[in-house]
């Protein structure tokens, strides 16, 4: 293998893992956005189901902050609709 060949690869792999991930602000205002909605809804649901709709949500957060999810908007809008 010639030396250019990992350098190379190594290249691709770093361009693909930025162009995978998410952007953190992408990220963070989809979260927000769903945090909103939680708390719009909170006089309505029981404490309960408002601790599994953050949880959800900032697990979503976290897996979008990593390049886990490709569409963190449509997660939320899934979680908000109560299809979770």
């Amino acid at each position: 293998m010639t030396p250019r060949l990992p350098i190379l690869l190594l290249l691709l792999a770093t361009l693909a893992s930025f162009a995978s991930a998410q952007d953190a602000a992408d990220c963070n205002k989809a979260y927000d956005s769903m945090l909103q909605r939680i708390e719009r809804q909170a006089s309505q649901l029981p404490a309960e189901r408002l601790l599994v709709l953050r949880r959800r949500a900032q697990r979503i957060l976290d897996a979008c902050r990593s390049g886990h999810v490709e569409d963190p908007r449509a997660l939320f809008d899934r979680l908000d609709r109560g299809r979770d």
